[in-house]
């Protein structure tokens, strides 16, 4: 038997004295895509599922055994040394990749689906004008994805798992773009099964995914041994928010970590800033056990009893941290490295047209103005309102504004969460809903006067057999 090369890929060729015994045959195909390997069978008789795949690059494409074929190619173009690049056009639930290949007296296809089948349909409606993409992550699935302004799937990372879908399953959470020195980052929350065994609603205990630009992992952050010595380097962390300023300096939290406070053992939280590789100041709830005294009847905080959900850096180098079961908002302050509370803000404790309860995603303006997705557990009837408030930023005393949807008051999400404004239009990412009717929202864009323009919505007839797989964090990066 003679390896001859043709046109970059082995070929078998019989010699005389071969001439009448059966040529091999390759039993699996072994493909590596855009880093993700995959042996697959064959025949192959199904479609096979990828697990992440892009248009805005062409995909890095290697078959590890060409030389077990005569002949191979991969959407129509032949392979160089077992490699090639493939443009992708679109992903969708009804596009393949064609792998065509002779193998020994065998011909045969394999299809890949550019859109992992398992993956809930998702419908758009409208056209975004701001500029950018939006960004998804969903709380029970191992999933995220990026969208443009046509509604087209520009990315999506998906490692399925059994339990998918379920209360028993920790998705990927918090999926965000960073910039940093000319360059574009991303990030997003994965669990770490090392520590599946603390997680509880609420709490996904893990690990921060940074990747570059063509989503190629960089780095896997885990927690930093805290300044007290309490938590150790590997710890994991919390995935409700991270705040990158480099990708050697950000802020994280390890929450949901159990100690005691005034005497009972709780589930407290904990942030920390890291710049290479040191804690430079970080912040736990314990230091202010008055905290514990706050907490609303509106929720179960016999453990969890603060729920931190989001983290900003304010123009003055202090934080704003948003509590989830305290229905408050407190600005830290960080820059004389006390960490005391500068000021509060309590939703319940507001005029009803300012009001919030279980909130998410506060972000505070240079113009003074603060939005909150207020997911609105204490509104009678229930109901999500996207406020837009003024706030005195030396006091946090609210001095005026109310809710931007118009109308108001048709959905409710009890949890998760976000808003964005872009000047006068805003992005709300609608997290989580549990009954029909009110979970098919995933991301909306709005103009000046609170009127939807665009919205990519969850198929209502295929999601409601699996209504619990909302989304977790749905924003908008330009």
């Amino acid at each position: 038997m003679v390896i001859a090369a043709l046109s970059g890929v082995a070929v078998l060729i019989s010699c005389n004295e071969d001439e009448d015994k059966p040529v091999a045959e390759a039993a699996e195909l072994c493909i590596t895509i855009n880093g993700e390997h995959y042996d697959i069978a064959l025949p192959a008789s199904e479609a096979v599922n990828l697990k992440t795949l892009c248009t805005e690059f062409d995909a890095d494409i290697q078959v590890g055994n060409a030389e077990a074929f005569q002949t191979i190619t991969v959407g129509g173009q032949t392979l160089d040394e077992g490699k090639c690049s493939l443009p992708i056009a679109g992903i969708s639930q009804d596009k393949q990749i064609e792998i065509a290949y002779t193998s020994g007296k065998t011909s045969g296809t394999v299809r890949l689906n550019t859109l992992n089948s398992d993956i809930p349909e998702i419908e758009a409606r409208g056209r975004a004008l701001i500029p950018g993409d939006f960004y998804l992550s969903f709380i029970y699935q191992r999933l995220i994805m990026k969208y443009d302004n046509e509604g087209n799937i520009v990315y999506y990372r998906y490692d399925p798992t059994p339990l998918a879908g379920t209360f028993s399953e920790c998705g990927y959470w918090d999926f965000k773009k960073h910039t940093f020195d000319g360059k574009t980052y991303y990030s997003y929350h994965a669990p770490d099964p090392a520590f599946a065994d603390r997680a509880f609603t609420g709490y996904d205990p893990g690990m921060r995914v940074l990747v570059d630009d063509h989503y190629c992992p960089v780095d896997t952050i885990h927690c930093k041994a805290s300044l007290d010595g309490f938590l150790k380097d590997g710890d994991p962390l919390d995935g409700h928010d991270f705040y990158f300023f480099s990708p050697t300096h950000y802020i994280a939290s390890a929450s949901y970590i159990e100690r005691e406070v005034n005497g009972k053992p709780l589930a407290v939280a904990y942030l920390q800033e890291v710049d290479n590789g040191k804690v430079v100041f970080d912040w736990w709830s314990t230091s202010h056990p008055e905290m514990a005294d706050w907490c609303s009847p509106l929720f179960d905080s016999s453990y969890d009893y603060v729920h931190f959900n989001s983290i900003q850096v304010l123009p003055d180098g202090n934080w704003l941290c948003s509590f989830r079961i305290l229905n408050t908002l407190l600005k830290i302050d960080r820059m004389n490295g006390t960490g005391d509370i500068i000021w509060r803000i309590t939703g319940n404790e507001q005029a009803e047209e300012q009001s919030f309860y279980g909130q998410h995603y506060a972000t505070l303006y240079e113009d003074s103005t603060l939005t909150i997705f207020d997911n609105g557990n204490g509104h009678d009837p229930q109901c999500t309102r996207i406020l837009r408030l003024k706030v005195d930023p030396t006091t946090g005393k609210v001095t005026g504004g109310g809710d931007m949807l118009n109308p108001g008051g048709d959905y409710f999400t009890h949890a998760c969460g976000a808003v964005q404004f872009f000047g006068d239009r805003f992005v709300v990412g609608w997290g989580w809903g549990v009954e029909f009717g009110q979970n098919d929202r995933i991301v909306t864009e709005h103009n000046a006067e609170g009127r939807e323009i665009f919205g990519l919505y969850r198929h209502r007839l295929r999601y409601r057999i699996n209504s619990i797989n909302s989304s977790y964090r749905c924003v908008k990066y330009k």
